[in-house]
């Protein structure tokens, strides 16, 4: 995602799919309706690191070779940041409530990632749009 300047959004979030069954395609639907919210909570968010989180979904074809969150690529020019967060497989009884959770741990990693850097010693704004996204 961007911005009208074309610029890549504040905090956006995706998600692989380790396979085509209802169990994925639930997550899927449950990652687009955080995405919305996200979209909805990042208006006019400016941030030092931009980053997008990418949910992967456990499944037979793909499946998750790691556990948590951890940093991927950056890109420099646009202080891009991907951070790849692995759903645990099993039973979820509550899918939001698990993908804010990750969400809120892959910020913290990429706020580690921007320390280490120097890019910034904290990423506030985008910490506040995950914390609007938590359920009361």
């Amino acid at each position: 995602m961007t911005t009208s300047d074309g610029a890549p959004a504040a905090l956006s979030v995706g998600a692989v799919l380790g396979d085509a069954d209802s169990e994925s395609l639930a997550w899927r639907r449950a990652v687009g309706s955080l995405g919305r919210r996200v979209m909805a909570a990042r208006e006019g968010v400016v941030s030092p690191l931009r980053v997008n989180v990418v949910f992967h979904i456990d499944g037979r074809l793909v499946p998750n070779e790691f556990a948590g969150v951890r940093t991927g690529r950056f890109n420099k020019r646009d202080s891009h940041l991907l951070v790849q967060a692995a759903v645990p497989a099993g039973e979820a009884p509550d899918r939001y409530e698990v993908l804010v959770n990750l969400l809120s741990e892959a910020i913290g990693e990429a706020e580690s990632f921007a320390r280490s850097k120097g890019i910034a010693e904290d990423l506030a704004s985008i910490r506040a749009v995950v914390e609007s996204l938590t359920p009361s």
